[in-house]
C-alpha cells in the first residue's frame, strides 16, 4: 500500500491507532493488550496486519512466544502524522542496543514476574515468599524459580551474592539485568 492509503487504513479505526501509539519500546502482544486495552487475540491480529503493510517488524522473528515489534521507517511516519493531527508534541523513541531475543524471552510471564521482584539480593524462597505476601497471581513453586534463576545465572541476568554469616546464597541482577527489568517495567505502564 502507498503511505497516503495506509494512513487512511490506519485512520478508519481507533484500536489500529492505539496499538501503533502504543509503541515507546519493542512490545510484545501481551504487553500492547495491556497498554490500550484492547483484548489480546484483537492485537495479535492487528500486528499480523501491521506486518502485512509495513508498519510493524518482528526484532526476533525465530521465537516461538515472546515476539517483540516495532514500528519500521513507514510506521513512525504514520505515528508521526497521527500525534500531529492530535496537535500533540511527537517525541520519536530510539531503539536501544540490547539483546532483543534475550528480552522476548524474558517476557514470559513467570520470569517476568520474578526479574520484576528483584530488587535486591534473594534467594529463590524468599522470592516465592514475597509472592505469597504481595497476592500476586503468579502460580509458582520454588523449584521452579530456583529453575529460573539458574537459567538466568546462564544468560548473566542475575549474579550470585554471598552475605556473611548466610548459609545459601542470594542472586541480584547484574547490569543487563537491572535493563532488562527496566524495560518490563516500562512496557506495563499505561499511554
Amino acid at each position: 500500500m502507498v503511505n497516503k492509503q495506509v494512513y487512511q487504513w490506519l485512520n478508519e479505526r481507533d484500536t489500529r491507532k492505539r496499538v501503533l501509539q502504543a509503541f515507546n519500546q519493542p512490545l510484545i502482544a501481551r504487553q500492547i493488550s495491556k497498554k490500550t486495552g484492547i483484548p489480546q487475540d484483537t492485537c495479535s491480529y492487528l500486528i499480523a496486519k501491521f506486518v502485512d503493510v509495513g508498519l510493524l517488524v518482528c526484532l526476533n522473528p525465530k521465537a516461538r512466544n515472546g515476539r517483540l515489534y516495532w514500528p519500521t521507517g513507514k510506521g513512525h511516519q504514520c505515528r508521526r502524522k497521527l500525534y500531529r493531527d492530535k496537535n500533540r508534541l511527537y517525541d520519536e523513541p530510539e531503539l536501544l542496543e540490547i539483546d532483543w531475543r534475550l528480552y522476548g524471552w524474558i517476557c514470559f510471564s513467570h520470569r517476568s514476574a520474578i526479574i520484576k521482584i528483584l530488587t535486591h539480593p534473594m534467594q529463590p524462597s524468599e522470592i516465592k515468599r514475597l509472592f505469597r505476601i504481595q497476592g500476586t497471581h503468579i502460580r509458582i513453586s520454588a523449584n521452579n524459580i530456583r529453575d529460573i534463576v539458574r537459567l538466568f545465572l546462564s544468560k548473566g541476568i542475575v549474579r550470585p551474592v554471598k552475605i556473611r554469616k548466610k548459609a545459601h546464597l542470594r542472586y541480584e541482577l547484574t547490569d543487563i539485568g537491572i535493563k532488562l527489568r527496566q524495560l518490563l517495567i516500562q512496557a506495563n505502564a499505561s499511554l
